[in-house]
């Protein structure tokens, strides 16, 4: 008996050291924003699937947080120098929470909704739908000469 309520209370303190869904998502866009690819890739499922619509350099879907560490990093502060995300309103339904986000670059300042769904306190699924318009002029107006 005592083993059994010595469990749940084990149980019950573990459960607030966790972090919300929502915490999960901020340490996301900090992590991603600084470089931080390690503490990055801890918040995601082994199984995590990103998803970017368009036609852009970082567009496709990846499987797995190091494809998206070796194919999609490193493309951001190449084309979109000093990126920067600030949350505007973020909306919970269940297991997938949106974020609405204005995205700022050098020569970009636009919004965009990010889809993330969750799966045991990670991030299985990663789904932006960004303007991928005002990201494509940002990038030619940068390659210009002067």
């Amino acid at each position: 008996m005592k083993a059994l309520i010595a469990s749940w209370g084990l149980i019950f303190s573990l459960q607030g050291w966790a972090q919300s869904d929502l915490e999960v998502i901020d340490q996301a866009y900090m992590t991603f924003g600084v470089g931080d690819a390690d503490g990055w890739a801890a918040l995601h499922t082994d199984d995590f699937v990103w998803t970017i619509f368009g036609d852009l350099p970082q567009s496709g879907q990846r499987i797995g947080t190091q494809a998206v560490i070796d194919e999609v990093m490193g493309l951001f502060p190449t084309h979109w120098p000093a990126l920067n995300f600030e949350t505007i309103e973020t909306y919970s339904a269940g297991d997938v929470v949106f974020v609405h986000t204005r995205m700022t670059a050098a020569g970009l300042d636009t919004e965009s909704l990010h889809m993330f769904t969750m799966r045991d306190g990670k991030i299985a699924a990663f789904t932006a739908f960004d303007d991928t318009d005002s990201m494509r002029q940002s990038m030619l107006v940068r390659a210009m000469p002067e």
